[in-house]
């Protein structure tokens, strides 16, 4: 019986007893950090530049003034929707945009009852998680129209889309070659 109440005591302490690390044990830890810079790319293939050339065809009517307003929207648009549009995503929230548009303009001189120039206004449509945002520049004001967006770019498909309003211009259109652009700019925010 005392070999038994032995061996009982023993199993006892043993189990109360902590165990102790066995001589010679080493620990290493090893933690492991990283980033993600604040960066915005256009998809597929994560470039930073997106774009095309439109065409808009003849501006004027038969008497020289241009085009209505409608059928100038229309013509851009018509160039392609895949053209006009992009994906872009930002590792930041709340990405800063800007937009400029230029005027279509032609070289050749502009005396009185012509018109040389033909404005526009560039709408720019962002599409992000929490809805849409649209930036609107008319390209008759040198500076460009800024934003703040709200939320992060829409994180599939196509999230910047651009349109045309307001074509105007006045007097009778000089005959030549006309060029503009809009210039969309994306950069990380917040």
């Amino acid at each position: 019986m005392k070999k038994i109440a032995l061996a009982a005591l023993a199993l006892t302490t043993a189990m109360a007893t902590p165990a102790t690390a066995a001589t010679g044990d080493v620990t290493g830890t090893i933690n492991i950090t990283g980033s993600v810079a604040p960066k915005c790319f256009v998809l597929p293939g994560a470039g930073s530049t997106f774009g095309t050339t439109v065409n808009m065809g003849e501006l004027a009517k038969t008497d020289g003034t241009l085009l209505d307003s409608t059928t100038l929207s229309s013509t851009f648009a018509s160039q392609g929707s895949t053209a006009l549009t992009a994906q872009v995503l930002c590792t930041s929230a709340n990405p800063n945009v800007s937009v400029t548009a230029e005027p279509l303009a032609n070289v050749a001189p502009a005396v009185t009852g012509y018109d040389n120039t033909v404005d526009y206004t560039a709408d720019v449509t962002f599409t992000q998680v929490d809805g849409t945002t649209v930036v609107s520049d008319p390209s008759d004001n040198p500076v460009a129209t800024t934003a703040t967006l709200s939320s992060r770019l829409n994180g599939s498909g196509t999230n910047v889309s651009v349109a045309t309003s307001a074509w105007t211009a006045s007097g009778v259109l000089v005959s030549g070659d006309y060029t503009g652009k809009i210039t969309v700019l994306i950069s990380p925010g917040a």
